[in-house]
C-alpha cells in the first residue's frame, strides 16, 4: 500500500485528480487545508501536513525580535 499526498490549487484539478483516481480504482480521500496549531505540531495531525499547511503555520508570529546566531551559541558555552 502507498500514500500519496497532493496538493491542488484549484477546484477544476481535484475533480480531474479525483475522477482519473476513480477511473483506475484508487481509494480517494479528500481533507481540507487545515489551519495547523502548536498542539498539531507537537502530538500530528495523523498525516503528513501539505507544504502550504506548514509554510503557513511557520510564517504565523513572524513578528517577532530576531536574535543574532552568536548570541545563541553564546549562552551554551
Amino acid at each position: 500500500m502507498a500514500l500519496l499526498i497532493i496538493e491542488t490549487g484549484s477546484a477544476a484539478g481535484t475533480d480531474l485528480l479525483l475522477q482519473f483516481a476513480a477511473e483506475h480504482g484508487f481509494t480517494v480521500k479528500t481533507e481540507p487545508h487545515r489551519v495547523l496549531t502548536d498542539a498539531d505540531m507537537v502530538t500530528g495531525i495523523g498525516r503528513k501536513a501539505t507544504e502550504a499547511e506548514l509554510t503557513e503555520y511557520l510564517l504565523k508570529g513572524d513578528d517577532g525580535e530576531e536574535i543574532d546566531i552568536e548570541t545563541v551559541f553564546a549562552k551554551f558555552k
